[in-house]
């Protein structure tokens, strides 16, 4: 899988809109679309091609009404990487994919973005390593994936409404198979206490369109198992995950949240460099989605003492180079 088999099918003469409800349709050459009201603007692109440009009525300041729109062509188009925004044959400002999918203020709603104060402290066991932000409860980062045409977003793991289904997730035979955490409501609630009491992880549950489907253990790698088996640097992060609710299995549901956790990981800290996991080896569907996905390359095998397990890898750089492609 890579970003490109997510660029959405458009025809010409086709028209649509956004989530919002702000309409566009093909032109010859590109787009006409509706930035506020009764204002259009027109978007001149070329298939294929790394840059598009967005020309706005003279004089008409149209700037704050375009990150939806921004968004959207990014979507679109996986090979897209600069905007041109101009009034008639002047460009007047630019907007790259890997800054615009950097702008923590338009996905990311947790307390860190980056601006929790390098503390260095040792734990119990030893280990030095930054001092981490407490994770803020609800939600965290929402984003909508055009493809779906659903809202996909991360909120806090609530003890009291999540572990019924939470207790359900676990006990499934596909999932039990890989994280061996199977037993009743009691076992998990004593699984979810001990992991919302590591400084180190956050609990996320992950919902599309506000539907529950998926639980995402984010932990800071220099404190974890992972961190002896490879080059791990101070704010390295990874994640473990299930889907629980089977509607959402599937790789077009998969390419989406996978994309969407990365984003949210990266834009969390933004001196975290490096996304790490270590699935089992033998997780041949997971290591299906991830490797070749927005970065994310399998690097190598080792041994866990409790698994054989894959080392998978992804490079802030090259992520938020094609991060936007759903």
């Amino acid at each position: 899988m890579t970003s490109s088999t997510a660029a959405l099918e458009i025809s010409s003469g086709e028209r649509g809109q956004l989530p919002d409800g702000r309409a566009w349709q093909t032109i010859a050459g590109g787009y006409r679309c509706q930035s506020s009201g009764e204002n259009y603007f027109q978007i001149e692109y070329t298939p294929g091609q790394e840059t598009a440009r967005f020309i706005l009525l003279s004089g008409d300041n149209q700037l704050a009404e375009l990150d939806l729109w921004f968004d959207w062509f990014f979507s679109l188009n996986a090979t897209l990487q600069t905007i041109d925004i101009a009034e008639e044959d002047t460009v007047v400002s630019r907007v790259s994919r890997s800054g615009f999918y950097q702008r923590t203020e338009l996905w990311y709603q947790g307390n860190n973005g980056g601006k929790f104060p390098l503390q260095w402290v040792v734990n119990e066991q030893g280990g030095r390593h930054p001092l981490r932000a407490e994770p803020p409860k609800g939600e965290v980062y929402r984003r909508h994936f055009h493809s779906l045409g659903m809202d996909f977003s991360l909120r806090h793991l609530d003890p009291q409404e999540d572990l019924e289904r939470f207790t359900d997730w676990m006990n499934q035979e596909r999932v039990a198979l890989f994280w061996e955490e199977e037993g009743d409501a009691e076992k998990q609630r004593q699984f979810i206490d001990s992991v919302m009491q590591d400084p180190h992880k956050h609990p996320l549950i992950a919902c599309f369109d506000d539907e529950p489907f998926a639980y995402f253990e984010i932990y800071w790698a220099l404190e974890d198992r992972i961190a002896p088996y490879y080059d791990c640097q101070p704010f390295d992060r990874g994640a473990h995950m299930l889907v629980g609710n089977q509607r959402f299995l599937g790789g077009r549901f998969a390419q989406a949240w996978f994309n969407g956790v990365s984003h949210f990981m990266f834009l969390d800290d933004a001196r975290t460099e490096t996304l790490v996991g270590e699935p089992r080896a033998d997780n041949r569907a997971l290591l299906k989605y991830i490797n070749g996905t927005f970065g994310w390359k399998k690097i190598k095998e080792f041994d866990f003492p409790h698994k054989r397990a894959a080392l998978v890898m992804c490079k802030r750089d090259e992520f938020f180079r094609s991060m936007g492609g759903v």
